[in-house]
């Protein structure tokens, strides 16, 4: 009953803030039945190169130059890199090159009429673990720290990661995560071990959407990484409008009990201007952090659309481009650590529809605007007060739809 009064009063709290669209923690798209292997096209890929800042009052710090690229290598293949000149939170001097992140991945989706299983093998040195989409509770998660940036042990989770995931449509599912460490990082040690391993259920009913889950939690602290504990996590959320906020209430045998708050956006001018400068209010130390991007590009991709050689779309409207035979639909997202910074990007498939592959086929790239999609804080208390926010955790999310579209040449016959 405590725990019930408390999620209740953290939801009644949020929940004047959002003012009758249903914004869905998986985005709404169909994969292809059976097994699906992404792929856009081996050697196609995309990359960028941002420059990070840090002020308050009389503080000005320029930080955290990356690049950051992906690579499809094939059919549920891919590689992936995150990289920076030096290791320092705060400052660009020196040059002492660090992989925040480097992997391979191998993943892949079996689809069947009431349910899907979904599998993800990386290689490397990761620090994003939500696979193959975050739900509401992995909102909440805690993201790897800065230790490694200030002197202290590696953070993150190097060597090969495996998640899987097996959903119904009725709400129930399974999930895993494990890893068997390696290269450098929080654990030199060697060694494997599962980092959650948990039962769930996700619904919406109408604007209310529900999760829970139990069994193995991964831990909040750091060290991040290590064997899970025996728990349960609740979530009530409420929608109005494209805004979502919910309450969150977490219990691991052996540890005091968390509670959180989160309001997820719509796409507007607001979050889009937010998510494209990477804007963050940091805590610890005190100020405004931004990510902003200064050169990007893409490998392999068609400018627009060829000509149509038909005249005629596939819904038999005319069209001045050429004539689509296939398409994949994914999103971006990269998460903050409370100091501001952003080290990790991934990109989830989330549908696909006709032919994705093919020596044939052109493909063209259309990225929508970034935005700040979700703030989620967490916090080791039960009772909202100046020490439930002084002690909270709180990544915030930026996030991108990406549609990627596949044409035939003109002339050239289907597969």
């Amino acid at each position: 009953m405590r725990m019930l009064t408390a999620l209740m009063g953290l939801l009644a709290l949020v929940a004047t803030a959002v003012a009758d669209e249903v914004p869905r923690f998986q985005p709404a798209g169909a994969k292809p039945q059976g097994l699906w292997l992404p792929t856009v096209g081996v050697g196609k890929g995309n990359w960028e190169l941002s420059l990070g800042a840090r002020f308050w009052k009389d503080e000005f710090h320029l930080r955290n130059l990356i690049a950051q690229g992906d690579l499809d290598l094939g059919p549920g293949l891919r590689a992936h890199l995150l990289a920076r000149p030096n290791r320092k939170v705060d400052s660009l001097e020196g040059f002492h090159p660090n992989l925040d992140e480097a992997y391979v991945e191998a993943y892949g989706f079996y689809t069947q009429p009431h349910g899907a299983l979904s599998a993800s093998l990386r290689v490397g040195k990761v620090r994003y673990l939500r696979f193959p989409y975050p739900d509401a509770i992995a909102v909440f998660d805690q993201v790897p720290g800065v230790a490694d940036l200030q002197g202290g042990p590696g953070t993150g989770y190097s060597g090969a990661v495996l998640a899987a995931e097996c959903a119904h449509d009725c709400g129930l599912g399974a999930h895993f995560t494990g890893i068997a460490w390696g290269l450098d990082g929080a654990r030199t040690d060697g060694g494997a071990n599962t980092i959650e391993d948990y039962a769930f259920y996700r619904r919406d009913f109408g604007s209310l959407h529900v999760e829970a889950r139990g069994g193995g939690i991964a831990s909040r602290k750091e060290p991040l990484g290590g064997p899970p504990h025996k728990g349960y996590d609740v979530y009530l959320g409420l929608t109005h409008k494209g805004y979502t906020a919910g309450a969150l209430y977490e219990k691991r045998e052996g540890e005091q009990a968390y509670t959180g708050i989160m309001v997820v956006f719509p796409s507007d001018s607001i979050t889009r201007a937010l998510g494209k400068a990477g804007f963050d209010y940091t805590r610890e130390p005190e100020g405004f952090s931004v990510q902003a991007p200064i050169i990007r590009g893409s490998l392999g991709f068609a400018r627009e659309a060829p000509e149509q050689a038909c005249g005629l779309s596939p819904k038999g409207s005319h069209s001045r481009g050429g004539q689509p035979v296939g398409e994949v639909v994914t999103v971006r997202t990269r998460t903050f650590w409370q100091a501001g910074l952003i080290r990790n990007f991934y990109e989830h498939p989330i549908s696909s529809w006709g032919q994705t592959s093919g020596r044939d086929l052109i493909v063209t790239m259309e990225e929508q605007p970034i935005y700040l999609w979700a703030e989620a804080l967490v916090s080791p208390h039960t009772k909202i007060n100046s020490q439930w926010f002084r002690d909270r955790q709180g990544p915030a999310h930026n996030s991108r739809l990406v549609i990627y579209r596949f044409y035939r040449r003109a002339g050239a016959q289907g597969d």
